[in-house]
């Protein structure tokens, strides 16, 4: 997956406290990754899908991450026993 640099520095901006706990740009966007393989979509148009992780949504298109907003309306909640075992699947799990 694909993902744009102004969406790097929207997560920044969107999510301060997740994104001063990463240590290089690689994390941050392991963490984008993370939040749309874990994420509900909630809407598809053609080739367009809108994917939320608790208030974050995530706007894809042919597999790139083109936008992103918060939605404080909605929230698509994620057990950290699920958030463990995808980092574990991935190599980073935490000791």
């Amino acid at each position: 997956m694909k993902i744009k640099n102004n969406i790097i520095e929207k997560y920044a901006e969107l999510c301060p406290l997740s994104y001063m706990k990463c240590d290089s740009f690689s994390e941050v966007e392991y963490k984008i990754e993370r939040s749309i393989a874990l994420g509900q979509t909630i809407k598809r148009t053609g080739k367009e899908r809108h994917v939320l992780y608790y208030h974050n949504c995530f706007i894809i298109q042919d597999s790139t991450v083109v936008d992103m907003y918060k939605d404080l309306s909605k929230c698509a909640d994620v057990r950290k026993s699920v958030k463990n075992a995808y980092d574990w699947k991935a190599g980073k799990a935490i000791v």
